[in-house]
C-alpha cells in the first residue's frame, strides 16, 4: 500500500474554489441557512492511500493544525483547522473534517457535507456537547420552524453533539448532507480530549 502525494497548497487552492460553490448550492436548496456559522465541511477520499497521503501533507502545512485524528465507526477521521479558514461572502469556514473510507462502502473525492451551529453563538462556551434538554430543543425548533424540509433525525439521539439533517442533492457536488448541530466541532473535540472520551 503506497501513500498518495498531496500537495497541501494545491489542495487548499482547490477548497478556495470549491466550498464557496458548494456552500452557495447549499444556500439556494436551503435559503435558511444564509446567517448560521457553518462550522465546517467534510472531504470525502475515495481510498485509504488517497487519506493518508491527504492528512500527512495537511499535518505538515504550516497554515493547518491537526485538531485530532481518531477512530469513529471503525475508520480513521481526522480533523484539520485552518489558520485564516476558507473565505465564502463575509463568513469563514476553518475546519475541515476528512474520514477514511468505509470498507465496501466507497465515495467519490470531494465535498460531502456542511454543518451549520444553531443557537446562540454567544452561548458557545457555556453549552456541553452531551445530549440534553437544550440540545433536545433547539434541534426541534429548527425543524418546527422549517417544516417544509425533509429531515433526518437518526443522530438526534446521539449521546455527544446531537445532530439533524437533510440530504441534498447538488448538481455540481451530487448527493450531500446539511447538518445542523449546538457546538461548533473544534469546541466539542476540545471537550473530548479534555474529558477523555477519545
Amino acid at each position: 500500500m503506497t501513500t498518495a502525494t498531496v500537495n497541501a497548497k494545491d489542495f487548499v487552492s482547490k477548497l478556495m474554489t470549491l466550498v464557496p460553490q458548494f456552500m452557495e448550492a447549499v444556500e439556494e436548496k436551503l435559503p435558511f441557512v444564509t446567517n448560521l456559522e457553518a462550522d465546517h465541511v467534510c472531504w470525502r477520499t475515495e481510498t485509504t492511500e488517497s487519506y493518508q497521503g491527504l492528512v500527512l501533507a495537511l499535518k505538515e502545512y504550516r497554515e493547518s493544525d491537526l485538531l485530532i485524528e481518531s477512530e469513529i465507526g471503525g475508520r480513521p477521521i481526522a480533523t484539520f483547522e485552518f489558520k485564516e479558514g476558507i473565505r465564502y461572502k463575509e463568513r469563514y469556514v476553518k475546519v475541515l473534517e476528512i474520514p477514511s473510507p468505509k470498507e465496501g462502502s466507497p465515495y467519490k473525492e470531494g465535498l460531502e457535507h456542511v454543518e451549520f451551529v444553531i443557537g446562540e453563538s454567544s452561548d458557545h462556551g457555556s453549552y456541553s456537547p452531551i445530549n440534553d434538554t437544550i440540545h433536545k430543543a433547539t434541534l426541534k425548533k429548527v425543524m418546527l420552524d422549517h417544516p417544509e424540509t425533509n429531515w433526518n433525525t437518526k443522530a438526534s439521539s446521539k449521546e455527544v453533539n446531537p445532530d439533524v439533517s437533510v440530504k441534498l442533492d447538488l448538481s455540481s457536488f451530487g448527493t450531500c448532507s446539511v447538518k445542523f448541530h449546538l457546538l461548533p466541532l473544534a469546541k466539542v473535540i476540545e471537550y473530548e480530549l479534555a474529558h477523555g472520551m477519545t
